[in-house]
C-alpha cells in the first residue's frame, strides 16, 4: 500500500498531461518535441536552478534571522539544495525537509513546524504582493483579468493575518507551533519578505526566460504579471513537482504566444515546451540535490545556536 500511495500523485499528474495532450494534434506535438531547442533549454534549466538555489538559500537565511533562528549561510545553502530532491515529490515535502533540519539542529518539533509555516507563508505572501503590484502597474485583459478578485481576496486575507500578528492574541501566541510567527512580529515578516524578493523574481523570470529560449515570445510585462500563476500551480500539492498542474497553467495562459498557424498547433507547441521544461527541471533538481546531500548531512549533525528569546513587551505605564 505505501508503494501505491507514492504512485498516486504521479498518476494524477500524468492524467492531467494526457488529457491536455489528447486535445492537440499529435503531428504538431511530435514536431514541436522533435525540433525544439533541447540543448539550449537544458542549459537554461541548469542556470535557472543555480540562481534559484542561491536566491532561495539567501531568502531562507534572511527569514531565519527574522525568526531569531540564526543558521550559517553555507549550512542553509547545503540543506536547501538537498531539499531539491524532496521538492520533486512536491513543494510541501521539500519545505518539510528544511523543517526537519531545524529540528535536528536544536528546535523542537512544533517550533520547527512553525518556522516552516513562516517560510512558506512569507514566500507566498511575497509572490502575492509582487503579482498584485505588477498587475496594477501593467494591466492586461484576457486571462489576467481574472486575477483582480483573486488578488484582492488574497491581499485582504494577508492584511487580516498581519493584524492578528500585531494584536498577538494570547490563545494563539502561546501555542508552540504558532509562537515563532508572533515572535517574528511585523518586523520579522517584513524582513523575510524583502529577503524573499530575489527568489520570487528568479522563479518568475526563470520560467519566462525558458519560454523565450524555446521560441515562445512572451512579452516581459505579460510574463511578470501572469507567470506567478504558473508558480502557484507548480506548488499545488497534488502531484510531484507540479506535474500536470504546471503544464495546464502554461497551456491556459500562454498558448496564444506560441508559434503555430492554428490554435491547436500553438497549444501543441506550448505543451511540448512545458513537458520538456519539466523534465529538464527535474533532472537539474536531482543533480543539485545529490551534490548538496553530503554537505547537508554534515551540517545537520552540527548543533546550532539556540533561538534568540523573543523581546519581552514593556509593561504598560500607569
Amino acid at each position: 500500500m505505501p508503494a501505491v500511495r507514492r504512485l498516486v500523485p504521479w498518476v494524477i499528474g500524468a492524467v492531467i498531461v494526457v488529457v491536455i495532450a489528447t486535445r492537440v494534434p499529435f503531428d504538431a506535438f511530435r514536431a514541436a518535441m522533435t525540433h525544439g531547442p533541447h540543448v539550449q533549454l537544458a542549459l537554461m534549466n541548469i542556470a535557472i536552478l543555480t540562481v534559484v538555489l542561491g536566491t532561495d538559500s539567501f531568502s531562507t537565511w534572511v527569514g531565519l534571522i527574522g525568526l531569531r533562528m540564526r543558521r550559517s549561510l553555507p549550512a542553509v545553502i547545503a540543506v536547501r539544495g538537498a531539499t531539491f530532491l524532496l521538492f520533486i515529490v512536491n513543494y510541501a515535502v521539500g519545505q518539510g525537509g528544511f523543517g526537519y533540519y531545524l529540528h535536528a539542529t536544536g528546535e523542537s518539533v512544533l517550533r520547527a513546524t512553525g518556522a516552516t509555516l513562516f517560510l512558506i507563508g512569507t514566500n507566498l505572501a511575497t509572490l502575492l504582493l509582487l503579482t498584485s503590484l505588477a498587475w496594477i502597474a501593467v494591466p492586461h485583459g484576457g486571462a489576467s483579468s481574472a486575477f483582480g478578485p483573486t488578488l484582492a481576496i488574497g491581499c485582504a486575507g494577508f492584511a487580516l493575518y498581519l493584524v492578528v500578528i500585531a494584536v498577538r492574541p494570547a490563545a494563539l501566541a502561546r501555542r508552540d507551533v504558532l509562537a515563532p510567527l508572533f515572535e517574528a512580529g511585523l518586523g520579522g515578516h517584513a524582513l523575510a519578505m524583502v529577503g524573499r524578493l530575489p527568489h520570487v523574481l528568479a522563479i518568475t523570470l526563470g520560467h519566462w526566460a525558458a519560454m523565450r529560449v524555446w521560441g515562445i515570445a512572451v512579452p516581459f510585462s505579460v510574463g511578470l504579471t501572469i507567470m506567478p500563476a504558473v508558480v502557484i500551480a507548480s506548488v499545488i500539492p497534488i502531484s510531484p513537482a507540479g506535474l500536470g498542474t504546471t503544464q495546464a497553467a502554461f497551456v491556459f495562459f500562454f498558448s496564444a504566444y506560441a508559434p503555430g498557424a492554428t490554435a491547436e498547433a500553438r497549444t501543441a507547441n506550448i505543451l511540448a515546451f512545458a513537458i520538456v521544461h519539466f523534465v529538464y527541471g527535474v533532472l537539474a533538481s536531482l543533480a543539485v540535490g545529490l551534490a548538496c546531500m553530503p554537505f547537508a548531512r554534515r551540517y545537520s549533525r552540527r548543533p546550532a545556536p539556540p533561538s534568540e528569546p523573543a523581546p519581552t513587551p514593556a509593561p504598560a505605564s500607569s
